[in-house]
């Protein structure tokens, strides 16, 4: 595996231009210096930090990277689906099952084995794709692992950032988007999808923000709560707390919410709404004000 190298990549005027035609023909600015343009190219463009060169056998018959060129790029000791391999990414972290680690906080990557099926790919509107590579299983319905962001290319598949992601086996999903220009990964780990009757869950948004090839999680915020409790004068209630889906504006992300309480009929007996803005600070997203989950005394 070869780590991504990291490197940078007017007419002259006449003098016999005639005065009346001075203004139209003179006056117009001078293109912007080639610098100037490549350097914001490369703003706009992150910067590959693991590259995987692509063979015909990498490929399927529609072009696209099979599974097994995403687990080779992002974890370089992969060899087969099924063989054991050392949980070690392309830029030196280590994966454990809580978390990645850099810099040698780990100095040993757990042995793992994987299967084709431990790993998803999601398509972004730009041509990216997030990658979520499951190389822990928690349970059989949550799992853990390596979260990236890459782009297939002709012959390469380069990565531009790698993050760690807890949630659910089934019900996860990823979007990209933009705040204050800053690209936004959005993790859907929606375990409420297939809860049971009389069963409490919690489905969670997570944002992670590009830094410097990194997906470091930025926030978090509940998409949907279940529990189960009592009221004084009501008895036995559920206590549930929906989400509209995230609007994301060019400074900001809108989520509204709606807690609501139903008592043993499922009559709706309490209902609080409310809508939280999360901006950028720092390399947080914070939402003010806090979520409704956490205003009320919900035991």
């Amino acid at each position: 595996m070869a780590r991504a190298s990291r490197f940078r990549q007017g007419p002259l005027l006449g003098v016999a231009c005639a005065l009346a035609t001075c203004v139209a023909s003179c006056g117009h600015s001078a293109p912007p210096p080639r610098s100037l343009v490549e350097d914001k190219a490369r703003r706009d463009v992150p910067i590959a930090i693991c590259r995987k060169p692509l063979a015909p056998a990498d490929l399927v018959e529609s072009g696209a990277p099979r599974p097994e060129a995403y687990w080779s790029a992002l974890l370089p000791g992969f060899s087969a689906f099924g063989s054991s391999f050392p949980a070690a990414d392309c830029v030196g972290g280590v994966v454990s099952p809580e978390t990645r680690r850099t810099g040698g906080a780990l100095t040993t990557a757990p042995t793992i084995h994987v299967s084709s099926t431990d790993g998803t790919v999601s398509p972004a509107p730009d041509g990216s794709q997030l990658v979520l590579l499951r190389t822990f299983s928690g349970s059989d319905r949550v799992a853990s692992g390596l979260l990236a962001l890459v782009r297939p290319r002709p012959s390469l598949l380069d990565v531009y950032a790698i993050g760690f992601y807890r949630g659910s086996t089934l019900h996860s999903r990823f979007d990209l988007a933009k705040v204050e220009a800053a690209p936004l990964v959005i993790a859907h780990d929606d375990e409420c999808a297939d809860v049971k009757v009389e069963a409490e869950c919690q489905s969670v948004l997570s944002f992670y923000l590009l830094v410097g090839g990194d997906l470091a999680l930025a926030g978090q915020t509940p998409s949907e709560r279940l529990k189960y409790g009592t009221l004084k004068d009501v008895g036995r209630v559920k206590w549930r707390l929906l989400t509209e889906p995230p609007v994301f504006e060019p400074l900001a992300v809108r989520i509204k919410e709606k807690l609501s309480v139903h008592d043993a009929s499922d009559n709706e007996v309490r209902k609080l709404e409310s809508e939280r803005v999360f901006t950028l600070q720092g390399g947080a997203l914070v939402g003010i004000p806090e979520s409704l989950w956490a205003q009320v005394d919900h035991r």
